[in-house]
């Protein structure tokens, strides 16, 4: 176990931030390698005792699950926040494996559960801390504080949060880096408070089109999962629709991983008896057409993965499926619809609002990554130049 404590008096080496700027300065870390994760999740699970509504991303059954399934393969520590004697928040430390920036490949830390290959990846998103709001930013500071005597990591990684989170914790400016993606949502409770149908929150064309596809499609019947034989047999028929998308376009899809395929299944068992995953199937004439599974989290309905038959004509059987799930998840008085991070057509016409997600990225001075930046300036300048030159000569 190493010890880090967070000093009140001087300047974080990553941030440039005082600590006499940061509102709790009684708050002190203890980073614990992977020989003390049994004792690290036990604390975890109780820490979550002292939180209301946990997020899913940062919630023991997650964390665990995870680790039991990627631990072989991403090296993890914890990062433990203390008031006194007093454990009052945790999260997850990963070391990132098969990371590059552009070309580079380059060591990377994580918070939380990511660092994944990307094939193997969950894409974890509504990445969060079980720390409370009002410690997170000296959590944060004394986080980096921490790592900044560290040499064995080129950047550092923030996957997924809430942006409006991430911005609360006042992040270093200098070489940080960001991506900030739309996450649109169908508002499930502003419908059920204005006392309108599901149906009326779409725009006009969209409206015309599910209904046209309703009755084209005829006799439907839907399935929520209540029991786990339900939902190893919706599961099952996801993963058949969703392989046979992707194969047909050339891509493996996402259940070629079998390290990911086994970390839902997990997933299924646990999370599936406490309501925090649906999984949801419909079905013409005893036929699929549709699957879609959905995370819990405070309540909001977060669309993870699908899979749907091909189109017939111009009939959408993805399109269909996501409009029925939406109605279910309203009738069961859930408050949002989340399609997660993407800007996709279908994202927007199926949904009524928007938040966001931001990943963001710290580098470590490194000459690689002053050389990277050199060739992107090169390669951005001849782009210019001959977009230029194309003009001037039409």
């Amino acid at each position: 176990m190493t010890t880090i404590y967070f000093q009140n008096q001087q300047s974080n080496p990553l941030t440039g931030v005082s600590s006499n700027d940061v509102n709790d300065l009684s708050l002190t870390i203890k980073v614990y390698d992977h020989k003390q994760t049994e004792y690290c999740l036990q604390l975890w699970k109780t820490l979550e005792t002292k939180f209301d509504n946990i997020p899913l991303m940062c919630s023991h059954i997650w964390t665990s699950t995870w680790i039991d399934h990627y631990q072989d393969l991403i090296p993890c520590s914890f990062a433990v926040a203390y008031k006194g004697d007093t454990p009052c928040g945790i999260c997850l430390l990963t070391e990132g494996a098969d990371q590059h920036d552009g070309p580079l490949l380059i060591k990377t830390r994580h918070l939380g559960t990511a660092g994944e290959p990307a094939a193997d990846s969950v894409c974890v998103e509504y990445n969060a801390l079980l720390v409370q709001p009002e410690d997170q930013p000296a959590f944060i500071n004394a986080l980096l504080d921490a790592l900044a005597n560290s040499e064995e990591w080129d950047s550092l990684l923030f996957d997924g949060f809430a942006s409006a989170e991430l911005e609360s914790w006042d992040l270093p400016q200098q070489d940080t880096s960001e991506r900030k993606v739309e996450s649109h949502y169908f508002d499930l409770k502003l419908i059920r408070d204005e006392e309108r149908d599901v149906i009326s929150g779409f725009g006009y064309s969209t409206r015309k089109n599910l209904r046209k596809n309703m009755k084209s499609y005829g006799n439907l019947t839907t399935e929520w999962a209540e029991n786990l034989e339900q939902a190893e047999s919706i599961f099952a028929d996801l993963i058949s629709l969703h392989q046979m998308r992707w194969q047909k376009e050339g891509l493996p899809g996402s259940y070629a991983s079998n390290r990911f395929t086994n970390f839902h299944k997990t997933l299924i068992q646990k999370l599936i008896p406490t309501g925090q995953m649906g999984l949801f199937r419909v079905k013409i004439e005893g036929q699929v057409i549709g699957c879609v599974q959905v995370l819990i989290d405070r309540n909001r309905v977060l669309c993870y993965q699908g899979g749907s038959a091909e189109y017939q004509g111009k009939l959408s059987p993805g399109v269909i499926a996501d409009y029925l799930c939406i109605e279910e998840c309203f009738k069961r008085g859930f408050d949002a619809y989340d399609f997660l991070a993407g800007n996709s057509h279908h994202k927007q016409k199926m949904s009524t609002h928007h938040t966001y997600l931001t990943w963001t990225q710290i580098r470590r001075p490194r000459w690689k990554f002053t050389a990277l930046n050199a060739l992107r300036k090169i390669k951005q300048m001849l782009t210019q130049i001959k977009k230029a030159n194309h003009e001037s000569e039409s």
